[in-house]
């Protein structure tokens, strides 16, 4: 090994985003709560989770809230 190297030569790898990239939405996709369900919610998320080629439980309550929303506001535009 060299006692001494020519650092001149050195390349730095900067971290984070890169200035030529446009700017990014700070808000994440997803939030972190806490929820009481009640068990018989979970239970049946959780087994239908369990079937092959199954999403997650949790992603699975996140699209039946999200349907439910969706239903909802073409009701309230319908009236």
């Amino acid at each position: 090994m060299q006692k001494e190297y020519d650092l001149t030569q050195l390349k730095v790898k900067r971290r984070g985003l890169l200035t030529d990239l446009p700017p990014q939405d700070e808000a994440p996709a997803q939030v972190s709560v806490n929820l009481l369900l009640d068990k018989e919610v979970v239970d049946f998320f959780q087994k239908a989770a369990e079937k092959p080629n199954a999403l997650p439980y949790q992603m699975q309550i996140n699209q039946m809230l999200r349907e439910l929303i969706h239903a909802r506001q073409q009701t309230a535009n319908a009236v």
